[in-house]
Order: C-alpha cells, then structure tokens, then sequence
C-alpha cells in the first residue's frame, strides 16, 4: 500500500513552541502552540495523558453486525477493521489510537487524513495518516467547512469529507476543542515556578538565601572595598569549587537565612496536590497514577474497575461515534455494522475469577482435560474421554454415568427428612460458621480482613462443606458454602473501602 499527500510526501515539522508565566498565571502564546511543551516538561500532564493513551490503545477496536438485539456477529474482514488495523505503512492500529488519544488529551482535538487508494486485490481503501493539531486550522462557524494544514510555510486545505475530527467541548468555539491545559494553567504555572525556585536552589549548592547586616559601630568601607567584598561573596555563594565550604564574614557582620525551606513552602505536600489537580482533571482515580496514600488490596481493585467503566468508556464512546460518522460512511458494507473497543477484556479478571463464574453459571466445566493440559505445557493424552468436555456436575447425566457411593464416614442425606427441618439445620450450620468467621477476623484492622479472608477461602470452603454434605450432599454443599463465603468476602470488601 503505497499511502501519499498532497504534492509527494512532506515532512511534518513543528514550531518550537514557548510558554512562561506571569503574574501567577500561565501566558500561553497563540491557541495551541504551547501545549506540546507543556506536555513535554509537566510530569503531572504526562503522567495523565499517556495513562489514558496507552489503555485506551491496548483495548482492540472491533467491528460487529447487529443481527437481532440479543445477537451479534463479529465482522473480521470488515473494511473498517482493515483500515483502523493498517492505517499506513509506517504506522499500526496501537500507535494510531495512542496517537489519538495523546491529542485528544493535549489539544482536546485530532485530525486524521483519509488517504484513498487501491489495494492490492483492486478494491476502494482509505489510509489514514495523523495530522499535527498545532499545524490545523479549522474554517467555520458552528459546523466546520474546511481544514487547512500548514507544514514548511505552505497551506493545504481540506474539505470536511476528507478529515476525520475528533473535538471536545468548547462553549466559546463550538468547531474547537477546549485542552484541559488550558484549565490547569495556573496550577502549572505554579508547578514552573517551584521547579525553577528549587533548580536556583541547587545550583547555589544548596545555600539558604540571606542577608548580611553589619552593626553601627562598623568601620565605614569605601566603594572600593565594598565592590571587592560583592566580588568574593559572589564567587563564594555561585557554588563551585567552595560549595559546602563555611562563610567568613567581615568583622561586626552577621548573615541571616530569609529564605523558607522546602517543607516551610510546602513543596513536597503542592506537588502532591498539583498531581491530584491534574488527575482530577482527567477524571482518573488517584491510585492509577501514583498516590497511594489510602490505597488498599479491595479499593484499588474497585477503582481499577471504576477507570474503564468512567474514566475510559467515555472516551471510548466518543471515539466509535466519530468513527462510525466519519469512516463508516465511506465503507461498502454499513448494514447494521457499529464499532466497539474490547473493553470487556481488561473487566474479565483472572483466569481463576472466570473459571470460577463459567462454572457457576453453566454447572459444568467448560474445557476438556487436553485442554487443559495444553495450559500447563502438558502433552495431550489420547484417551478419548479427554477430548469430552465433562457431564454436569450433580446433574442427572453425572450421577447417571457416574455414580459416586457415599464414604463409609459420611451418612447419605436423609431425603424423606422435613424439609424445613432441614431447611433450618442448614441454615442453623451456615450462621453457626459466619460467626466463627467473624470472631476469628475480629483479632485483626478492618483494613486486613477481606485480605485474610481471601488467603484462607480455601480451608473456609473445605470445613463448610464438611459441615454441610450430611445434610444436603455433597455437591449442593459445595455450591452453598461457595456462596456463602463469596457474599461475607464481598461484605469484607466493602467495608474495607469504606475504611
């Protein structure tokens, strides 16, 4: 695929762009020209932006076709996965929405030029190639009429069928997104004006400002010796080869400190609050981005769940539509097709929290025992049987085909036994261990339990059953006791992030 511009290939430059502050305040110079840099010497702004660029990348864009609302088919060779999948050659479908979402979260806007072209087997296919958000201009009032690009000192412009805009909200410029830079300028302009006042700080090798006052009884200097005392100081406080050497001032001069030290300025404890300010801006939970000051085992699962259910899912949202509006559009098939990123992937949790649901909700195992083997690097087997999924487990196939006699030390379930009789007893075992639970968690901080609890499910789940298979067998005590130790672990859990 050979994927051109306009007039041969150009190389995309970028102007050199500046920012200062004044007053407190962030002056940023022009509409965009400043927000690349700010990006490259903020580490609170990186921080956040490339969270949110490499999770929403990592999370595949796939194409689907509605066929009912309860099905769906999954379209592999759908054009606009090609596309997205290969946009050029030089770029793959991770960088492109990294890319994407890296504007998106700079300039709160990004631009994608559609590059049409034949493919290899004679059919109609678009390229997509990122344009520089600072080198766009849009052209329009409430809608856009025209995009202009300008690289190398000329102007090429575009008409809106042949760019694919991505733009966040903007109250003042509605065909112009409004960057998050742009709110926090002043607590980065605060952030700026710490670093420089700490970079002075070292390179004065680490020296408190100060003063030196002289008595009044002190003889009088002539200019002469007060320009050679300036000189030595000067040379004595700019560090170098006297840095950590002791001061020796004329005789009746005292010097004092009128600087504040960094924890008199509070500079650890602003940095902090300038992170949070940014992450708070970006909508990420704090622990995603490094402070961890309340952060334990239950919440920051919680709130790994909460970044792609609020933090990530609108944006991917405002993504697909875009895409469907602008690339869909120009695909052959569009016939109840709609896009969607996988999200579903980073929610599914470990490999043990899913065989654990699929057994729950199917009542049986859902991989042959070769299959299983092949997850531990173990050479299949050849007996047939180990290429069969597994009957239901407790179902009337597997007592059927299975039928397992009671152990000599443990007495069947009495079937014509009442059955609120035991009803009761089971219900009387079940309260009798939660509380033998609960006693035993109470030796230990709120904070602990549901990470205690977790470690010893096992043996939980062993004396339950125990306790529970005389009354009701052995494989509704197992799903009892199942059930009953998920409930007071997920009860843990919520306390501890209240906690």
């Amino acid at each position: 695929m050979i994927v051109r511009t306009f007039d041969g290939v150009q190389a995309l430059t970028s102007p050199q762009p500046t920012w200062s502050h004044d007053s407190g305040a962030l002056s940023l110079y022009g509409s965009h020209q400043a927000y690349a840099e700010i990006y490259r010497t903020q580490p609170n702004v990186r921080i956040c932006v490339d969270f949110l660029a490499r999770n929403v990348a990592q999370c595949a864009l796939h194409a689907f076709r509605r066929v009912s609302d309860t099905d769906r088919v999954r379209l592999f060779d759908h054009e606009l996965e090609r596309w997205i999948g290969k946009p050029n050659p030089s770029t793959r479908r991770y960088r492109l929405i990294e890319s994407l979402m890296s504007d998106l979260g700079i300039y709160f806007e990004a631009y994608w030029l559609k590059v049409r072209y034949r493919d290899a087997e004679g059919r109609s296919a678009i390229g997509l190639v990122r344009l520089p958000p600072e080198e766009m201009r849009v052209n329009g009032g409430l809608l856009p009429s025209g995009f202009v690009w300008t690289t190398g000192g000329r102007e090429k412009e575009f008409a809106p069928s042949e760019i694919v805009y991505f733009n966040g909200y903007n109250p003042s410029n509605p065909i112009r997104g409004l960057s998050p830079l742009e709110t926090l300028r002043r607590i980065l302009a605060e952030e700026s004006s710490a670093g420089a006042q700490r970079e002075q700080y070292w390179r004065s090798s680490s020296r408190m400002e100060g003063v030196w006052e002289r008595s009044k009884d002190s003889v009088k200097w002539t200019d002469a010796q007060w320009q050679s005392w300036r000189e030595q100081w000067q040379e004595f406080s700019g560090g170098g080869a006297k840095a950590g050497q002791t001061a020796v001032g004329p005789i009746g001069s005292t010097y004092k400190p009128v600087s504040f030290s960094a924890k008199d300025s509070e500079y650890i404890a602003g940095g902090k609050l300038r992170r949070e300010v940014c992450a708070a801006e970006y909508h990420i939970p704090q622990p995603m981005v490094g402070i961890l000051d309340h952060a334990t085992f239950s919440n920051i699962r919680e709130q790994h769940k909460h970044t792609y259910q609020d933090t990530l899912a609108p944006w991917m949202e405002m993504i697909t539509q875009e895409i469907e509006g602008q690339l869909l559009i120009e695909c052959e098939d569009q016939d109840n097709v709609y896009t969607e990123f996988n999200i579903a992937a980073k929610l599914a949790g470990s490999f043990e929290e899913q065989a654990t649901s699929l057994q729950t909700l199917t009542g049986r195992p859902v991989m042959t025992g070769n299959e299983g083997r092949a997850r531990l690097n173990l050479p299949r087997m050849d007996d047939p049987d180990m290429d069969k999924v597994a009957p239901q487990q407790g179902g009337p196939s597997d007592a059927t085909a299975n039928p397992t006699p009671p152990a000599q030390d443990e007495p069947p379930a009495d079937a014509s036994a009442d059955p609120e009789d035991q009803t009761a007893r089971t219900a009387a075992v079940l309260q009798a261990t939660r509380e033998r639970q609960l006693v035993r968690l109470a030796k230990m901080p709120t904070a602990d339990r549901a990470s205690a609890f977790f470690e010893d499910m096992s043996r939980w789940q062993r004396e339950l059953t125990d306790d529970l298979t005389p009354l009701v067998g052995a494989d509704e005590a197992a799903s009892q006791a199942i059930h009953a130790n998920v409930a007071l672990l997920t009860e843990l859990s919520r306390l501890e992030a209240v906690v």
